[in-house]
């Protein structure tokens, strides 16, 4: 029978074990316990004894074995706390911190100064069939250790069964650049448990200021299977006006360089805007030559329908038509598109342009 005293150099040992192991990646890379415990010292404020800390980073001495110099080096390491002072039976694989991951040659954490600074976005709400905007606030900032952190609070109306209620979500991450790519992603999560994903491209800018973003957000949805959902996300350096938050809709759609509309709804709008009457005659003869017929078509009300026609073999027909559908099957956001750059900046960012488009009513 394994005796108390036996168990708890068992546990020790497996601590010390897993320690040692990141000593010895330590020492590969030429350091050495002395510097090691000065900087834990003066950087972290620890008061710990250089001999301390070597007996208990040695996987031979089987009885030192102090707390604070766990905790210190774990901070230093960014090491899994919870996984280090697991029992000895423990197989489950540490989680890396963020940070730790970003460490490398292929991704770092951001640290452009440029990019320092409150941000204002939307996205649609994650219910299916509602195109209500979810508010965004993203706050990139320099933390006590000179890396980046960010923040985002997400505000949506739910209903309640006192009526609409207001909800926010307050997430945390650190922004991550990829050096092969160029491409910006932050993870972000809380307390409860929500996950929030956005990723976007980068861009050194000569002048500072990031005033427009768009790219991917991939959250959950509000549903009771809470699956993945991936949709577009808009940034702007400063609040977009009340007035005009109806082009945030449009914004928000997946870059394209041309995309469908039903001639139903082509000329309600046309009935309901000049601005849209005006395009619609001055470019009649192009939107002639690209107009085509097409079919919606319903894949539930496909399959729940009675047919000689097995579903397996409406499956696969369906599968067939899906390859041709007018629907991308990727969007690509790149910042090339410069209509849209300027339009943000000349007209929705500008304070002075007239909301109304020149003195016409609105959209």
């Amino acid at each position: 029978m394994i005796t108390n005293s036996e168990k708890k150099q068992a546990y020790t040992m497996a601590i010390k074990n897993r320690l040692s192991g990141e000593y010895s990646k330590f020492q590969k890379q030429g350091g050495t316990v002395r510097g090691l415990c000065k900087t834990l010292n003066d950087t972290y404020g620890f008061s710990l004894n250089i001999d301390t800390l070597r007996n208990t980073l040695s996987s031979a001495n089987h009885s030192t074995l102090d707390l604070f110099c766990v905790l210190a080096v774990c901070r230093y390491w960014k090491l899994d706390v919870s996984y280090i002072l697991s029992p000895p039976e423990n197989q489950e694989k540490p989680m890396h911190a963020a940070e730790k991951v970003a460490d490398s040659i292929q991704y770092k954490v951001l640290d452009d100064p440029d990019y320092l600074g409150t941000y204002y976005g939307f996205l649609f709400s994650n219910k299916e069939d509602d195109a209500t905007l979810h508010r965004m606030t993203l706050v990139i900032s320099r933390a006590k250790d000179g890396g980046f952190t960010a923040d985002l609070t997400v505000e949506s109306v739910v209903s309640g069964k006192t009526g609409a209620m207001p909800l926010k979500k307050e997430l945390r991450g650190v922004p991550i650049l990829s050096n092969f790519n160029r491409n910006i992603a932050i993870t972000f999560t809380d307390t409860l448990g929500n996950f929030f994903f956005l990723y976007t491209n980068y861009e050194k800018y000569l002048a500072s200021r990031v005033y427009y973003r768009k790219g991917i957000a991939v959250t959950s949805a509000s549903t009771a299977e809470r699956e993945p959902v991936m949709q577009t996300f808009v940034l702007f350096d400063r609040p977009i006006p009340e007035d005009k938050l109806r082009y945030i809709p449009g914004l928000l759609q997946p870059l394209q360089k041309s995309f469908p509309i039903s001639e139903k709804d082509l000329q309600a709008l046309s009935e309901e805007s000049p601005l849209v009457a005006q395009l619609v005659e001055d470019f009649q003869y192009l939107l002639e030559h690209h107009r085509e017929v097409f079919y919606h078509i319903n894949e539930v009300s496909i399959l729940a329908e009675q047919s000689p026609m097995s579903k397996p073999d409406r499956l696969r027909a369906l599968t067939f038509l899906k390859e041709h559908a007018a629907t991308p099957s990727k969007f690509f956001f790149s910042t090339n598109l410069a209509e849209n750059t300027q339009f943000v900046r000349d007209f929705l960012l500008n304070e002075s342009a007239n909301s109304e488009g020149g003195g016409e009513e609105s959209v």
